[in-house]
């Protein structure tokens, strides 16, 4: 039992020490390189060095290049003279640094550092601490970074691009980007990232874009940028972001955002913001209600769920696309006055536009597959400079022929995959946009399709549905019944013209499909009879011997 208990106490030693150990950083050890002679070759502005390999994780690049100092010949200063000291850019290929070298700028004049793809595992508060006042552009993508530290680039003042893209950062800190007041760019895309401290850009006063993709993040906080005044662009599409605070992007009362991205997030179900931009897409969501203040020039909310959208402040908006949503109806949209281009299609069930709707300044609008029944006219009417139309993949069988000035000025009508009527077709295409040489797109042929195709486009022969009687016309009671036969009669007469019309169309449709039965039979008949001749013209070479 004695035996037993010294045991287990024994194993439970020799665990804390691991964990202790574990606990504490190792310090790898410092490997000296003193000449980047065999490495590096200089040409112009550009170093390029290659075969360093400190794969391990107990070795540390230490650059301690050396530099002789001379004396001008006036004896009046010195200079310093470094070992193939490099200026401009140094660019690392074909190495492998697992922890980033130590003192690496130390004695180098460089303005650009890329070390992309060289397995980077480990960045030390110091890394950029001495000799980094005049780095521009660092690029450190395609690495395998876990986390930065507090105060990461600190002596990095004059930075202006950095490039983290495609690591596997999960965690940074509040201070990581302290001391970079000039920095404008930063790739933080394709990395692990679920979180972001608050206040984590606040130190970034002149930044201009944040590119954020392709990360885990959840959540965006509604003062992230509050201290960014030259803020241009940000994109954090292809995340999890379930929750926007609704001034979370939203600098100050004048500035104004150029563009925001937060596509394929398929979390966000509901957008809610107050901003001023000119380009907003949230494509490919989950949203069914969007509402949005403030002033925003092109939105892009195309592949979501939207029922409900609100533009409290829409006199600013241009450019709209809405392409399939679950819209029922643009009623919400009635103050778009320099709305250029509208796209809603794919919204089966959306109703017609509202009449009266003015919308001057539209170009092109595209309703396709929206089941529309009817041209929309009295919102044609609102639209003066509208140059490109499409109503494809709709239910339309005629367009009134007194709407045809209103349309003439169309540069692009698209009309095909409709249910169209012949005769209407036809006017449409020789009174319409033949004359006036609209560009139109045709219909795919198909052999089986019972109707007809006119200019490349489907449609059917139907004579118009009766229209109902109405109105009434003051007469005297005496010449009443007299106006009221002539009616009957030329309405019989009318129904008789109609009957024929349709009978001869019907007859026409089955003679043309007669006419290509009896060429096939007669084709068939001549294969017949050259098969016969062939076939006595055998037999009568052919001698039977008993």
């Amino acid at each position: 039992m004695y035996v037993r208990n010294c045991l287990v106490v024994w194993c439970l030693s020799l665990v804390s020490v691991v964990l202790l150990v574990a606990s504490v950083e190792i310090k790898p050890d410092l490997i000296r390189v003193e000449s980047l002679l065999g490495h590096c070759h200089v040409a112009a502005e550009q170093t390029r060095c290659s075969g360093f390999n400190f794969e391990s994780e107990g070795e540390r690049a230490s650059f301690d290049l050396h530099t002789e100092v001379r004396i001008t010949p006036d004896g009046s200063t010195y200079e310093v003279v470094a070992d193939d000291q490099p200026s401009g850019a140094l660019i690392f290929e074909n190495c492998t640094f697992v922890h980033f070298p130590a003192r690496l700028l130390y004695s180098l004049e460089v303005t650009e550092l890329d070390m992309r793809s060289c397995g980077i595992r480990h960045m030390r508060w110091d890394s950029f601490a001495v000799g980094a006042e005049k780095l521009a552009i660092v690029l450190l993508a395609d690495n395998l970074l876990e986390e930065l530290e507090d105060k990461n680039f600190i002596g990095a003042g004059n930075l202006q691009f950095l490039f983290l893209n495609r690591n596997k950062i999960r965690n940074l800190e509040t201070d990581t980007f302290d001391g970079l007041q000039r920095l404008q760019y930063l790739d933080f895309s394709e990395n692990q990232l679920e979180e972001l401290p608050p206040r984590i850009f606040d130190d970034l006063e002149s930044l201009q874009t944040v590119i954020l993709a392709h990360n885990l993040l959840t959540t965006i906080a509604g003062d992230l940028f509050a201290y960014n005044p030259h803020l241009h662009s940000v994109s954090l599409h292809t995340n999890r972001l379930e929750n926007l605070e609704e001034h979370a992007f939203r600098v100050g009362k004048q500035h104004r955002l150029h563009s925001l991205d937060l596509s394929h997030n398929a979390r966000l179900t509901v957008l809610l913001l107050n901003l001023n931009a000119s380009r907003l897409m949230v494509r490919n969501c989950s949203l069914d209600r969007v509402n949005l203040y403030g002033s925003v020039t092109e939105v892009d909310l195309s592949d979501n769920r939207v029922q409900e959208l609100y533009f409290p402040a829409s006199e600013t908006l241009e450019y709209l696309v809405l392409r399939n949503n679950s819209l029922i109806q643009m009623a919400s949209l009635t103050r778009v006055p320099r709305l250029r281009h509208l796209d809603v299609a794919d919204n089966p069930e959306l109703a017609p536009l509202p009449e009266g709707w003015q919308t001057p300044e539209l170009e092109h609008l595209d309703l396709r597959s929206t089941g529309q029944q009817e041209l929309p006219v009295e919102a044609l009417q609102g639209m003066p400079r509208l140059r490109r139309l499409d109503i494809s993949g709709n239910n339309l069988t005629d367009i009134d022929p007194t709407t045809f000035p209103l349309l003439s000025k169309l540069t692009n009508f698209y009309l095909h995959a409709n249910n169209w009527n012949c005769f209407n077709l036809r006017t449409i295409m020789d009174m319409l946009i033949r004359p006036n040489g609209i560009t139109y797109t045709v219909d795919t042929v198909d052999p089986d399709f019972p109707g007809e195709y006119i200019h490349g486009i489907a449609c059917m022969y139907r004579q118009p549905e009766r229209e109902a009687l109405g109105g009434s016309t003051e007469i005297d009671s005496g010449f009443s019944a007299s106006v009221e036969s002539t009616q009957l009669i030329n309405e019989e007469l009318s129904e008789v013209a109609k009957l024929r019309n349709e009978l001869k169309s019907v007859v026409q449709h089955f003679e043309a499909k007669l006419d290509i039965i009896m060429n096939a039979l007669e084709q068939l008949n001549d294969r017949m009879s050259s098969i016969e001749k062939l076939n006595h013209t055998i037999w009568n070479q052919v001698t039977l011997s008993v």
